[in-house]
């Protein structure tokens, strides 16, 4: 138990009181200072030591705490076993399902990739597709220029007569007028 201690005050000066002693704790009081107690503590310890010497020396008893002792060492040896067995088991569950998600992981990548790589393939021969349609359109622009020139040269050629002027005439051109021209003669 704790002790308490009390203040009083006397003028100008604070006195604190001893504080109470408990009996058993106290090294003067009488129960320790016994010779009795300190007899039947003896008597005591002795008695622990005897039974546990006697114990030791019956081979039953030796026997028996042996086996126990072997008992708990096998015990702890499966624990420890099972302990390791289920650890194991634990990590090549998490490996099995990391070993998944990776293969699962790479599977969808390489989907990915293959659609990638389609669509990169399918717009490549689109592209193609219309650079050789814009060459094969200005080809035929090209091709109708050049016939349009041609016929409107043929048709040039073919609205001037040729007219062979033999030696010694002179030839004439006429020009037409149109009605809005005014000619001043």
């Amino acid at each position: 138990m704790a002790s308490s201690s009390k203040q009083r005050s006397t003028g100008d000066e604070t006195v604190l009181d001893e504080p109470a002693r408990i009996p058993y704790a106290d090294p003067d009081s009488e129960i320790t200072d016994n010779g009795f107690a300190r007899v039947a503590l003896g008597v005591l310890i002795g008695a622990t030591l005897g039974g546990i010497a006697g114990a030791l020396t019956n081979k039953r008893v030796v026997d028996r705490i042996n086996r126990t002792v072997k008992d708990v060492g096998n015990t702890v040896k499966t624990t420890a076993v099972s302990v390791n067995d289920t650890v194991q088991e634990v990590g090549d569950a998490v490996y099995s399902v990391a070993t998944s998600v990776n293969d699962t992981v790479k599977d969808a990548g390489g989907t990915v990739k293959e659609t990638a790589e389609g669509v990169s393939g399918t717009v490549q021969h689109a592209l193609g597709a219309i650079k050789n349609t814009s060459k094969d359109v200005n080809g035929t622009v090209q091709e109708t220029l050049e016939a349009v020139k041609k016929v409107s040269e043929d048709i040039n050629t073919s609205a001037q007569p040729k007219v062979e002027k033999s030696s010694g005439e002179t030839l004439y051109k006429l020009v037409p007028i149109n009605s809005a021209d005014e000619v001043n003669l």
